[in-house]
């Protein structure tokens, strides 16, 4: 199983000006045939025939089944995470992780059936400072406790905004999680693209382990996002 993160800026491309079409950014990824795809700042427009709904469309290029929870509304439309995959879903929520009204924040959490198991996946963007990604992860394992039994394999993945590691230690530490890309050399910065210093995606696992992990980087990378993709092999422990 096959899993790729990555924070897609609404398509506004590395520079934050362009417009990049889904197709194009979704046949960059088909590539790397994720079988589980989770992006980031995903956009859908309202009433503008010109602007795309970001989720069905990166669908089309992925040739893989969309599932979308918003968490900005706007005038001009809405932003949120979406995951695409092949496998049978058995339930979709999306989970507001927002600490105030402005700096909208959510954890999209399907349950995905592969080879006869239950597997949970948590599609995270969190916040700006430190204060509110600790209350997020606070809220992310309340609801891996009612959600979750020990035994389930879980995938979290997404945008941390962790550039410290703060919110790393707790994760392994303290909620079991490890860190797929903990071990790979120059692996981990993905921010930003063109000249990445700062790890502020990741990939997370519980019960399951990385056979492979790595970062996506050089061109068309570095022009499609301000984030660099990460992607796993993962395999049972």
């Amino acid at each position: 199983m096959r899993v790729i993160t990555y924070n897609i800026r609404k398509g506004k491309g590395a520079n934050g000006r362009s417009q990049i079409g889904m197709r194009q950014l979704g046949e960059a990824l088909a590539d790397h045939a994720g079988d589980l795809v989770l992006c980031q700042e995903v956009f859908h427009a309202d009433g503008d025939p010109e602007l795309e709904r970001q989720s069905p469309a990166l669908a089309r290029a992925l040739d893989r089944e969309a599932y979308y929870g918003a968490n900005k509304f706007r005038r001009v439309g809405h932003h949120g995470n979406a995951t695409f995959t092949r496998f049978v879903v058995q339930r979709m929520q999306n989970h507001d992780l927002s600490t105030n009204r402005i700096e909208r924040r959510g954890a999209l959490h399907l349950t995905v059936e592969h080879q006869g198991q239950r597997v949970h996946v948590f599609n995270v963007h969190l916040g700006l400072n430190r204060w509110q990604r600790g209350a997020q992860i606070s809220q992310l394992a309340r609801i891996m406790r009612e959600s979750c039994n020990a035994s389930d394999p879980i995938v979290l993945a997404g945008d941390f905004n962790d550039w410290n590691f703060q919110l790393d230690r707790r994760l392994v530490g303290e909620l079991g999680f490890h860190n797929a890309l903990a071990d790979v050399p120059d692996g981990g910065p993905t921010w930003p693209a063109g000249r990445p210093l700062l790890t502020l995606d990741r990939i997370y696992l519980r019960n399951l382990r990385a056979s492979s992990a790595g970062r996506l980087s050089g061109k068309p990378w570095s022009e499609l996002s301000d984030h660099l993709p990460l992607w796993a092999e993962l395999a049972a422990v």
